[in-house]
């Protein structure tokens, strides 16, 4: 029993050190001896980009969704290839109203009555669209004026099947306010793009050529990331991932609201699982690698934290362990502690990286909960932001 204890909680360490340090760190020093992926060499002519339709699932977002559109409209992408979509999950607010008020022939309402959950909403939605790429993105979040342009030009090369683009996460200033874990998660995503893996996008921005579109078996709650898997995996197209196609997402507002996204996430993501079986055959071992050491590890942390938990109390006898021992209690401290002070200095910035870890995780294990009770639940509620008129000048110009 002391022999599996030990392993137990080597195990769980390792566990938990790979996920968030190893796996990154691994992923970006590979993918440094990669040659840099192909660029457009010249930038296509108006009359070489595609046409593009820009989809917004949308549930009661009356407050967001006339400046999302407006914030579309003004990229410079060509207007007679542009579209705008906005399908409605059930939306009960003026969110329909607010989208027909423009009275234009290229912005549409797709309202659905009966609220099914999001990429539900987004397959019905794609079924009805004829443009050669669909863009996916949120009421929420807005795009520099190059981005639809920049994310669209990769589509003249006939292979390439997606691309998604930069997400920056800024505060109601305008200020970034994107943690250590958000701008890891860039940092791995641009590494496993560079070799050839594809493990999602970003919600605010991603882009699907529209006749390699695949519908998921199942309804799940993670659009973003089961939408252009399920498309890399069963076509084998090219994708990119381009840093200069930009989109911004206003904070969640504290670490509530990041419990809650996250929990959400949790939910959807041991619901995604038999959706992407495909995973499982064998010219798809590159992929289900990356997936096992960037997605699967990060969702079962919770679980290992508290493994690493119980066998260190049970290995305690030991000076060694009972050290470690107090090193876990201080870090939980320090955990709490930055859940009640102000980020302010040093030590309250590492308190404060700490409560988060710590909530990020409860909200894994929360979602994991809430799919082992509800498994079949893909309604989603839209994680609540700041309006433009609540955000800074420079979110406004946004």
């Amino acid at each position: 029993m002391y022999t599996v204890t030990v392993i137990l909680f080597w195990t769980s360490l390792a566990g938990l050190c790979f996920s968030y340090v190893g796996y990154p760190l691994l992923v970006h020093l590979v993918s440094r001896w990669k040659p840099s992926p192909r660029r457009p060499t010249v930038e296509p002519a108006v009359d070489e980009l595609p046409d593009v339709t820009v989809l917004i699932a949308a549930h009661n977002a009356e407050h967001h969704i006339g400046q999302r559109i407006h914030n579309i409209l003004a990229c410079d992408y060509p207007q007679d290839r542009l579209t705008i979509a906005v399908a409605s999950d059930g939306s009960t607010d003026a969110t329909v109203r607010e989208v027909r008020r423009f009275d234009h022939a290229r912005i549409q309402a797709i309202p659905f009555r009966q609220r099914r959950g999001k990429v539900l909403t987004l397959v019905d939605a794609v079924r009805q669209l004829r443009s050669e790429v669909i863009v996916f993105t949120d009421a929420s979040s807005r795009f520099d004026r190059d981005s639809l342009r920049q994310l669209a030009r990769h589509f003249v090369d006939p292979q390439l099947g997606l691309a998604t683009g930069k997400v920056s996460i800024v505060d109601e200033h305008g200020s970034p306010s994107e943690s250590i874990y958000w701008r890891t998660e860039m940092m791995v995503r641009r590494s496993e793009a560079r070799l050839g893996i594809m493990l999602g996008g970003s919600g605010a921005i991603y882009a699907i050529r529209r006749r390699l579109f695949v519908e998921p078996p199942c309804p799940v709650i993670n659009d973003d990331l089961v939408l252009p898997m399920l498309t890399h995996l069963r076509h084998g197209c090219r994708f990119v991932f381009d840093e200069t196609a930009r989109a911004y997402a206003l904070s969640t507002g504290g670490l509530a609201g990041e419990f809650r996204r996250r929990s959400r996430i949790g939910a959807g993501a041991f619901q995604c699982l038999p959706g992407l079986r495909e995973l499982l055959q064998w010219r798809h071992a590159k992929q289900a690698l990356a997936f096992g050491a960037h997605k699967l590890l990060r969702w079962i942390c919770p679980f290992l934290l508290v493994a690493l938990i119980v066998t260190n109390l049970s290995l305690a006898s030991s000076w060694h362990y009972r050290l470690f021992l107090y090193v876990q209690a201080a870090a939980y401290l320090l955990a709490l502690f930055g859940l009640v002070v102000p980020k302010r200095g040093r030590v309250t910035r590492i308190a404060h990286v700490a409560s988060s870890f710590l909530v990020m995780n409860l909200a894994l294990l929360t979602g994991f909960f809430r799919w082992v009770f509800d498994p079949r639940n893909v309604v989603w509620n839209p994680t609540p932001r700041p309006t433009r008129e609540a955000a800074s000048p420079i979110l406004r110009n946004l």
